[in-house]
C-alpha cells in the first residue's frame, strides 16, 4: 500500500475544520487504496486551541472518517504578525527533524507556503519520496496585486525567486486556479523561455464539494432562523470573510440600494475586521433589510442555509489576480445549492460564465451592482430555474470524488 503524507500547516481535525480540501483529498485517496497521513501545525488557526499542551515535538491522532494526523508542535499565535511567523517556522523545522522517525511516505504532497514551506522539499529528498507541490495561493503575486506589497520592495526579487525554486524542484505541480501555466509561461519561468519548470508537469485541479456531504446535510443539519425560514423574501446570501480583500463594503452599498423593497433580504455570515465598522454603517443608515448573522457557521450547517437561499453572492476587491482564474471554495458549495450566483469581480476561467449559472461582473459602483442583483429577483421564473438547475449541474464538475480520481492520476504518472 503507498503511503502518501498531505502536508498543510492549517489543516485541523474534521471537528473544526471549515477549509476541507485537505481532509477530503485524505478521504477519497483512501478509498483508492493509499495509506494517508495529514500532517499540520498543532494550534489551529483563527482558535485559542493547541491540540499539544506539553512539551510534545509531536502527537499522532486519529479522528472520524479513519483520518490519520501528525500533529507537529507549534507556538499559539493571535494576529499575522511576528509570532505566527515564528509558528510556521517552528513547523516546518520540526518537521524536517523529526519527519526521519515517521512512516517513510512513496508520495509527500506540500501545499506551497514560500518561502518557510520550501523546507519540505529536503524532507522530501532525505526521504526519497515524489514530492508534490499544491498551489492553492499564488504568492508572492497576490500580495502584489491586492497593493500590500510594492512592486519595488527589494525583498519581493527573493520571494519570487524562491516561489521558482520550489516550483523547479517539484515532480509535479497542482494549481488551484486554471491559468497556472499562464502564470509560469509569464515569469518566464518554462523550458521554452529559457526557465527550468517542464510545463508538462503543470497541471490544474480546484477546490470542490463533496456533494455526498452536502445533500446528508442539507436535510440532518438544519438551523432554525426566521429570516431563513421566510419563503415570502428573495433572501440574498454572503458567506465568508469580512475584511479587504473581500470588499463586502460595496455588497452593502448595493443593498442599501435596494432597501426600500420589503421582500429582498440580504444575510450576511462571517467575520473579519471591517465586520463592526460595516455593522455600525447598517445602523446608522437604518439599514433594515441587512442582517449580520453568525461569525462562524460549522461547516455542516452551510449547505441547509444555502438551501433557503435565493441568489448567492461572491464578493471580492478586483484584483489582476484573477486573470489566472479561482479557486474559491465557497463559491462550488454555492453551486451545489441549485441557486444563482453574483460576482462582483470578473475572472478568467470563470465557471459562472462557462455554466451559465449567474453573473460574473466587475460592477462600475455599488447601483449598478444593485441592478444586478435586482435582475434575478425580477427574473421569469422559467428562466430563473434553468440558471438554478445549470448551477447544481455544474458543481458535479467540482466534486471531491471526481477530483480526486485526478490527482490519482497524476501522482501514479510521476
Amino acid at each position: 500500500m503507498k503511503k502518501v503524507w498531505l502536508i498543510n500547516p492549517a489543516a485541523m481535525p474534521p471537528k473544526y475544520e471549515a477549509r476541507i480540501q485537505t481532509l477530503k483529498r485524505a478521504q477519497y485517496l483512501r478509498s483508492h487504496g493509499f495509506d494517508v497521513t495529514i500532517i499540520s501545525g498543532s494550534f489551529l488557526h483563527n482558535t485559542t486551541i493547541n491540540l499539544i499542551e506539553d512539551n510534545s515535538s509531536y502527537k499522532f491522532s486519529e479522528y472520524e472518517d479513519e483520518q490519520k494526523f501528525i500533529h507537529i508542535r507549534t507556538s499559539n499565535y493571535n494576529s499575522n504578525g511576528l509570532t505566527r511567523i515564528y509558528s510556521i517556522l517552528e513547523f516546518y523545522f520540526r518537521l524536517w527533524w523529526h519527519a526521519s522517525s515517521f512512516e517513510k511516505p512513496d508520495f509527500i504532497s506540500h501545499i506551497a507556503a514560500v518561502p518557510f514551506g520550501n523546507i519540505t522539499y529536503f524532507v522530501a529528498r532525505k526521504l526519497k519520496a515524489k514530492f508534490i507541490v499544491d498551489i492553492v495561493d499564488l504568492w508572492p503575486e497576490s500580495f502584489v496585486a491586492y497593493g500590500l506589497v510594492s512592486k519595488k520592495n527589494p525583498l519581493l526579487k527573493l520571494a519570487y525567486w524562491a516561489e521558482y525554486w520550489l516550483y523547479k524542484k517539484a515532480d509535479l505541480l497542482i494549481f488551484s486556479m486554471e491559468g497556472g501555466k499562464d502564470y509560469i509561461r509569464e515569469k518566464k519561468w518554462d523550458l521554452e523561455q529559457g526557465g527550468k519548470i517542464d510545463i508538462d508537469k503543470v497541471f490544474y485541479i480546484n477546490n470542490g464539494v463533496d456533494l455526498q456531504d452536502f445533500d446528508f446535510n442539507k436535510i440532518n443539519y438544519k438551523i432554525s432562523d426566521e429570516d431563513l425560514e421566510n419563503d415570502q423574501v428573495f433572501k440574498v446570501i454572503y458567506i465568508g470573510s469580512i475584511r479587504l480583500a473581500n470588499n463586502v463594503m460595496q455588497f452593502v452599498e448595493a443593498a442599501e440600494h435596494l432597501k426600500d423593497i420589503a421582500d429582498i433580504k440580504f444575510l450576511i455570515y462571517g467575520d473579519g475586521e471591517d465586520r463592526s465598522t460595516l455593522e455600525q454603517y447598517c445602523k446608522e443608515k437604518q439599514l433594515n433589510n441587512i442582517v449580520f448573522k453568525q461569525k462562524w457557521v460549522e461547516l455542516k450547517f452551510v449547505p441547509y442555509i444555502l438551501s433557503k437561499s435565493s441568489l448567492n453572492i461572491l464578493n471580492y476587491k478586483p484584483s489582476s489576480i484573477l486573470r489566472y482564474g479561482g479557486s474559491q471554495s465557497k463559491s462550488f458549495q454555492y453551486m451545489a445549492s441549485g441557486k444563482p450566483i453574483c460576482a462582483n469581480v470578473k475572472m478568467n476561467y470563470c465557471p459562472i460564465e462557462k455554466f451559465n449559472i449567474g453573473i460574473a461582473e466587475e460592477f462600475k459602483d455599488s447601483k449598478e451592482y444593485a441592478d444586478a442583483i435586482l435582475s434575478f429577483y425580477k427574473m421569469d421564473k422559467n428562466e430563473y430555474n434553468i440558471i438554478c438547475a445549470n448551477a447544481r449541474n455544474a458543481s458535479e464538475n467540482y466534486d471531491y470524488k471526481l477530483l480526486t480520481e485526478r490527482y490519482v492520476e497524476l501522482i501514479n504518472g510521476i
